[in-house]
């Protein structure tokens, strides 16, 4: 449902997944409060990483390191319960991400609602060549005045960055799936699952449906109550609109999901597909 007041969060963490061989980049924002870093520095340790000597990177090699895999899920657990996310979608272009990252950053805060005041944004140091850019480019966008940009973090020290690898990884296999039309399939049947024994499904469809519940989507007024006008809410008709199948089919692209905009029409095409709603009902 819409909020009748701004959405407001301490920090957001934000790292990129590039696909340089299909020509596209995926970045993850990870909003959470200030609590949430506790909660990824405990899951990782859990996994048994030596914290800060060792950390989670979703280009490791799962298969060969059980406490990757262990990173990995745990870093999940915690998005999905204490975080909301956000992706942005564009052409990969080493000197342009930077730009691109902050344009995704600002159309975010402004059609989900999100406080700008107070909130600190803070970025792998892959996507800014210098805090010094950084500052530059930010002064660029007069709707992130109030936000603290730090560029260039150690993600061996600023854990929120790992959960954004892995947020970023997991969105960036969903569109790889969708533009190269080869998913992977994993089996998720068994046991306590939901799913009969040797039920197999793309690797893609897994990965969004443990993180739905969490993506930013466009709100949903039912009932003539006040919301901020920036969010651009689907107001329904309480005599003729049912709630519940709004609430449950949401749209994600242009709240939760941002695209660039000079992005080719195939890569366009298949956001659109792969995100352009999501399920929030049940799927066993």
């Amino acid at each position: 449902m819409a909020p009748n007041t701004n959405q407001s969060f301490t920090n957001c963490f934000v790292d990129e997944s590039i696909h340089a061989t299909l020509g596209f980049v995926v970045t993850a924002l990870v909003f959470a409060d200030a609590e949430f870093e506790n909660k990824v520095c405990e899951a990782l340790r859990l996994a048994g990483l030596r914290i800060p000597d060792e950390e989670y990177k979703s280009s490791a090699r799962m298969d060969a390191d059980s406490r990757m895999r262990a990173a990995r899920d745990l870093l999940m657990s915690v998005v999905t319960t204490s975080a909301q996310i956000a992706v942005f979608i564009g052409p990969f272009y080493r000197p342009r991400l930077g730009r691109q990252t902050l344009q995704a950053l600002q159309s975010i805060l402004v059609r989900n609602a999100i406080e700008r005041s107070g909130l600190n944004a803070y970025f792998d140091r892959e996507i800014f060549p210098s805090q010094q850019e950084a500052t530059r480019l930010h002064q660029l966008f007069h709707a992130l005045q109030g936000v603290a940009i730090h560029a260039q973090q150690d993600s061996k020290l600023r854990f929120g960055v790992q959960a954004a690898d892995a947020v970023a990884y997991s969105f960036g296999q969903i569109i790889k799936e969708a533009v190269a039309g080869a998913p992977k399939m994993v089996d998720v049947g068994g046991e306590g699952t939901g799913y009969p024994p040797g039920t197999v499904v793309p690797l893609g469809w897994e990965l969004l449906m443990q993180l739905r519940h969490v993506l930013l989507t466009r709100p949903v007024v039912y009932d003539g109550s006040e919301y901020p006008s920036e969010c651009d809410p689907t107001v329904l008709d309480p005599q003729n609109d049912d709630p519940v199948s709004f609430a449950q089919h949401p749209v994600l692209l242009g709240w939760g999901v941002q695209v660039a905009p000079e992005s080719e029409a195939e890569l366009r095409m298949a956001v659109e597909q792969a995100l352009g709603k999501v399920w929030l009902g049940c799927i066993h």
